[in-house]
C-alpha cells in the first residue's frame, strides 16, 4: 500500500524548510510519500522514505499538524494514487 499525503499551502510555508528531503512535486502541490499514515488526535502519524547521504534509503516517522493536512490518498502502488 502507498499514501499521498497532500499537504496544505499553510503546511508548506511552515514545515516546507524542514521537510524538504521528503517533499515531491505534483500537479496539485507538495505532498508526502508514504509507507503509512494514520491520524492519531491532533497529528498525523507518517512513515516516509528518503535517502541518506550516503545514498542508502532510511525510514521516518513523522507526526504532521492535522491542520497542514489538506488530502491523504492511498494506492496498491503509487501510480494508482491520483495526484502524484
Amino acid at each position: 500500500m502507498a499514501f499521498g499525503v497532500l499537504l496544505t499551502d499553510e503546511g508548506v510555508a511552515e514545515l516546507g524548510t524542514t521537510l524538504k528531503d521528503y517533499l515531491s512535486d505534483g500537479p496539485s502541490g507538495k505532498f508526502l510519500p508514504c509507507k503509512e499514515a494514520s491520524p492519531d488526535r491532533s497529528f498525523f502519524h507518517l512513515i516516509s522514505e528518503t535517502r541518506n547521504a550516503e545514498g542508502a534509503t532510511v525510514e521516518v516517522e513523522l507526526y504532521i499538524p492535522n491542520r497542514y493536512i489538506k488530502l491523504v490518498m492511498s494506492g496498491l502502488e503509487r501510480k494508482h494514487i491520483g495526484f502524484l
